[in-house]
């Protein structure tokens, strides 16, 4: 197999050629060598093959590479290898793409990581494939991108679950405009 070095040096002329079965094959420190132009010339069959596990070695950079059409074709399951710091550099456009289904698997650290940008771009539907314990991870300073409509469309337990460090992130806006998120919040 190639090891990390190899993979950082290849063009992405010629990563534009791996198939599906030679991205399943590398092992998971060889993908830590992927560029975000290498990644950009992979098909979204090909990064349809990666799992949790190469996901995870994945850098940064490499992350910010990613197509709208190579996120929406990751398994939920590979999903689940994303961390806070690779999130933190998925394209506010990009990050769209992810399905409910994805979502609902991303880990607690993948959601630490999480922007406002991001949240902002969560309808109600999405966030309710967060658990509580995920909620609780979502980053305080993040918390204002959400809008109100998605904070009034949170469940009990996701309301309940907010530390005070969140709650004071939430914007003058995002308080007069989310009615039955306060609603629920005094309820307590």
């Amino acid at each position: 197999g190639l090891s990390k070095s190899q993979v950082s040096e290849l063009t992405p002329e010629a990563v534009k050629g791996f198939s599906a079965d030679q991205v399943s094959e590398l092992i998971p420190k060889a993908v830590k060598g992927f560029t975000s132009k290498q990644v950009a010339e992979l098909s979204d069959n090909a990064v349809a093959a990666l799992d949790s596990k190469q996901v995870k070695k994945l850098s940064p950079d490499a992350v910010a590479g990613l197509s709208k059409s190579q996120l929406s074709e990751l398994t939920p399951k590979a999903v689940k290898g994303f961390m806070a710091e690779q999130m933190e550099e998925l394209p506010r456009s990009t990050f769209k793409a992810l399905e409910t289904v994805q979502l609902a698997k991303l880990s607690n650290d993948a959601v630490t990581g999480l922007t406002s940008d991001q949240l902002r771009t969560l309808s109600g539907e999405e966030i309710s494939a967060f658990k509580p314990g995920k909620i609780k991870s979502l980053n305080a300073d993040a918390i204002s991108g959400f809008k109100p409509s998605t904070l009034d469309d949170f469940s009990r337990r996701q309301v309940k679950i907010l530390t005070d460090d969140q709650l004071a992130g939430l914007s003058k806006k995002q308080i007069k405009k989310a009615d039955d998120f306060i609603d629920t919040l005094t309820e307590q």
